[in-house]
């Protein structure tokens, strides 16, 4: 595995790690019990993520031709604010949190792909972002049926 590859996964793993505590903490903070199973629900990903990370073979070589599904983005984190920490937030305040919090984990990652000069990094960088993006999505679409049931 090269350099840059290793310090993709390292950084990775390290987002991963920091998205679960904080998830974890936030659950134990909230007394909406739809939150809390979220957030828990949303640390146990973070820790599988990290778990399928740190499991890479060492001599693991991406495959250029890896076919890379573009994720439809719904766009909700760009009209809907939401909090800036999850201290008590109950369920929807807490989708809108983890939606911004996986929109700024895809720009990361994309964003780290203009740093590599290595194709197979920026393909891993390509492969993490389009997996926060899909995350995204999956809260996106919970947020809005949450919110129709709502109103």
């Amino acid at each position: 595995m090269n350099a840059e590859i290793t310090e993709v996964l390292d950084t990775a793993m390290l987002k991963e790690v920091a998205s679960a505590a904080l998830y974890h903490q936030a659950a134990k903070k909230t007394d909406d019990p739809a939150a809390a199973a979220l957030l828990k629900e949303l640390a146990a990903s973070e820790e599988k993520h990290l778990s399928v990370l740190k499991n890479l073979p060492k001599d693991i070589v991406l495959v250029p031709t890896l076919k890379i599904e573009t994720v439809t983005d719904l766009k909700l984190s760009d009209y809907l604010k939401g909090p800036d920490e999850l201290n008590g937030a109950d369920l929807t305040d807490t989708l809108l949190f983890a939606i911004k919090r996986e929109a700024e984990s895809a720009a990361f990652y994309v964003n780290l792909m203009d740093i590599f000069s290595d194709r197979q990094a920026k393909d891993f960088c390509r492969i993490l972002a389009d997996q926060e993006q899909d995350h995204k999505r999956r809260l996106e679409s919970l947020y809005s049926r949450i919110a129709y049931l709502e109103n």
